[in-house]
């Protein structure tokens, strides 16, 4: 019986790197959050002008539930993953919560498989060892487009 082997991958070849969609950069969500803030204060003095100042803590209630979510959205901007095959190596890499971890597998001992039993959409897991790792956690669903009114389906 004849003994097949793999052709050698290029030196470091990124084969996927996801990242949570955000359509806007960091400084441009708080340039948004300061404008609905002015906006709602602006009009939270006009009625404090007008007589009616009970309007003023229930605008500056609303200005803080805002910021509070605009914190809580930008907790997860910067979270991504990345996988890796260098040589005989596969390196997986991710952020989260402002830590960077990295794990290094032989290539040829790790195992991808496709987990279509969570209750979430399908996450792609990577086995390695009697060890089971997720990898795909930001990645879309199956069958979303990346462009809305479209189907890649």
């Amino acid at each position: 019986m004849s003994h097949a082997e793999l052709p050698p991958l290029p030196s470091s070849r990124v084969f996927r790197r996801s990242r949570r969609s955000s359509s806007l950069a960091r400084r441009e969500r708080w340039t948004a959050f300061g404008l609905a803030a002015a906006a709602s204060f602006a009009v939270a003095v006009a009625f404090v002008v007008a007589g009616a100042w009970p309007v003023l803590p229930y605008s500056a209630l609303e200005i803080a539930l805002l910021g509070a979510a605009f914190v809580w959205w930008n907790g997860g901007a910067g979270e991504w993953e990345r996988v890796t095959v260098a040589g005989d190596r596969v390196i997986v890499e991710w952020a989260a919560h402002g830590r960077l971890d990295r794990r290094e597998f032989n290539r040829w001992w790790l195992r991808v498989e496709l987990d279509e039993a969570r209750a979430r959409e399908p996450q792609v897991l990577l086995r390695y060892a009697g060890e089971a790792m997720d990898f795909g956690s930001a990645l879309p669903p199956r069958g979303a487009s990346r462009w809305p009114g479209r189907s890649s389906a």
